[in-house]
């Protein structure tokens, strides 16, 4: 299995800041979840209309790959005409690429991210987001910045990034990015030698995987 076919991103999920390939979001300890109000309405997430895209790339040579990962079920809270809590669950076990046209290396790539030192999904065949708090913040297009708990194998952390929410009749739609370190959540894959001095990163033949992976949001929810 060639290194070259593994790069990890950016489930994910996911969403939200748009990322150069660089400068993760540090990430905290995890949080309190939001609750809503008794006076809240519930939204429904849809599975079909929501997903996760990743993308990940080399820190040393060239290349990146990138695909989607389902949402299983979800619901947002709405109180107020804004966004209140909420949460999602990812379907671990329907990662995907999308860039790649050989199915055979397609097929590699896939159950290589399902394996123990990345995703592990045999073990932990789900992971899940859930929103700690939504704040109004315009900012480069986006219209609020989401704080929530990321869970992913067996750790949760929270992140913070930039989302645009929507709510129009009975339908919120809402879409984000996020890059973060996937060290941080356990997903170890070429570790070792992300501690090589750089000199020594440079004659790692088939390059090294970024320990930063992307993750975008795109939910749908309806009442």
């Amino acid at each position: 299995m060639k290194k070259t076919l593994f790069y990890v991103a950016g489930i994910a999920a996911l969403s939200m800041l748009a990322s150069c390939g660089g400068n993760s979001q540090q990430s905290a300890e995890a949080d309190t979840a939001a609750k809503a109000g008794e006076s809240a309405g519930t939204y429904t997430v849809d599975a079909a209309g929501s997903n996760l895209e990743w993308r990940g790339w080399k820190i040393v040579a060239t290349g990146e790959h990138k695909g989607t990962i389902g949402i299983k079920e979800g619901s947002l809270s709405v109180e107020g005409g804004k966004v209140v809590a909420g949460s999602f669950v990812i379907d671990m076990n329907s990662i995907k690429n999308t860039d790649l046209t050989d199915t055979g290396y397609q097929k590699k790539l896939v159950g290589h991210l399902m394996a123990e030192d990345f995703f592990n999904v045999a073990k932990f065949p789900t992971g899940k987001f859930e929103i700690v708090s939504v704040e109004e913040k315009a900012s480069e297009g986006n219209t609020h910045e989401v704080s929530g708990n990321l869970t992913l194998r067996d750790s949760t952390r929270k992140i913070t990034f930039p989302a645009t929410i929507k709510i129009e009749g009975n339908t919120v739609t809402a879409t984000g990015k996020a890059t973060i370190n996937r060290l941080e959540w356990g997903i170890n894959y070429d570790s070792k030698n992300l501690g090589l001095a750089e000199a020594a990163q440079k004659k790692v033949k088939d390059g090294i995987v970024n320990k930063e992976m992307e993750i975008a949001i795109s939910l749908k929810a309806t009442k």
